[in-house]
């Protein structure tokens, strides 16, 4: 059974997608949150042997991957081509170690840790290659 804190924890982290989805925040900044809280629930889940706190982090993940692979299928007109080819790929290479993650409990989830942190440090590079001042997120 999960303790009482961690149940609140999770409940705060559900809490927490919501209202990046909610608020106005600019699309870069809520896709950095997002990111943020993936990477804290694979480390939390890499370090866990509770197979449920597994099994979420990789549903969390599988599903934005998902949506980051939607979204970048078609050409909206926002997105450069060459970058939106560079998603979909991470997005495929992400989602296939996932499901190999999924069906053996014994994989390391480091590799999707560190995917996921690297498109963190992109989405907080300003245009231009620096990186973005502190924010309130931050």
């Amino acid at each position: 059974h999960l303790s009482l804190r961690r149940q609140r924890q999770m409940c705060i982290r559900d809490r927490a997608y919501q209202t990046v989805t909610e608020t106005s925040l600019t699309g870069r900044e809520a896709e950095a949150v997002c990111f943020r809280m993936l990477i804290d629930e694979l480390e939390a889940a890499n370090q866990s042997a509770d197979s449920q706190v597994r099994s979420r982090a990789l549903d969390r993940h599988q599903r934005l991957w998902s949506m980051i692979m939607k979204a970048n299928i078609l050409d909206n007109g926002l997105t450069v081509e060459e970058d939106r080819r560079l998603f979909v790929r991470l997005a495929d290479q992400a989602q296939k170690y996932g499901i190999q993650a999924i069906l053996d409990p014994e994989m390391s989830l480091v590799p999707l840790i560190e995917i996921a942190e690297n498109v963190l440090a992109g989405l907080e590079m300003a245009p231009g290659g620096k990186v973005q001042g502190s924010s309130a997120l931050a």
